[in-house]
């Protein structure tokens, strides 16, 4: 079964919804082409360096994150853009919100990075 990726419209969408959901007043500030480029990293790590689904989800979060494309909402941005993502190809991260937290606040201060997928790793699961 081939990678199903996520697009900009797609991502346009995941944010709109998610900043009136929380009701978050910082949002905008979109820039394209940053938003561009983070999804079009789990593709490129795929391609470049045979990476599985987990490294692909590894490299959305922190392309997302550290591209900061957005006014406002990024993280949880990143974060559902992830779920997304890894919904569309029937897999799911099993953590808590205290752990996403986590994960998102160590890429935001660089403390991880794409190669350090091991977190990742524990917590993504194919669905049942």
């Amino acid at each position: 079964m081939a990678t199903k990726y996520l697009d900009f419209s797609d991502a346009l969408i995941i944010h709109l919804r998610l900043v009136q959901r929380i009701g978050e007043t910082r949002y905008g500030g979109d820039s394209r082409p940053l938003i561009e480029s983070a999804l079009a990293r789990p593709q490129q790590v795929s391609v470049y360096d045979n990476a599985d689904i987990v490294r692909q989800a590894a490299a959305l979060y922190f392309g997302f994150i550290k591209n900061h494309p957005r006014l406002g909402g990024n993280k949880r941005t990143a974060t559902a853009l992830v779920d997304e993502f890894l919904y569309r190809n029937d897999y799911e991260i099993r953590a808590s919100v205290n752990e996403i937290v986590e994960l998102v606040l160590a890429v935001e201060a660089d403390r991880f990075n794409v190669e350090e997928e091991d977190w990742l790793r524990g917590k993504i699961v194919a669905f049942e």
